[in-house]
């Protein structure tokens, strides 16, 4: 009787391992999602000219009573550098 229940054992793990991969093979078979676009991205560092410029425009951009968003859309910086452009020097 222990050949029997030793041959039922085996059996068992063998369906299990089956039904394991099976369910790995329905999960990779499913459609994602594309990826969205990003934007591309601009140079980490600036020259020190190209801040200077910058710094002059934000500044101009305030002064002519534009919202910060919107200095910020057209030069294509991010609203926090902007202030921290306002800010110093």
């Amino acid at each position: 009787m222990a050949k029997k229940a030793k041959k039922k054992v085996a059996a068992k793990a063998a369906t299990r391992i089956k039904k394991t991969k099976k369910a790995i093979a329905v999960k990779s078979v499913k459609a994602r999602k594309p990826a969205a676009k990003k934007a591309p991205r601009k140079a980490a560092r600036r020259s020190a000219a190209e801040v200077a410029k910058l710094r002059k425009a934000v500044i101009a951009g305030l002064k002519s009573g534009k919202s910060a968003e919107a200095v910020a859309q057209q030069l294509g910086i991010s609203r926090p550098y902007l202030y921290r452009l306002n800010s110093s020097g």
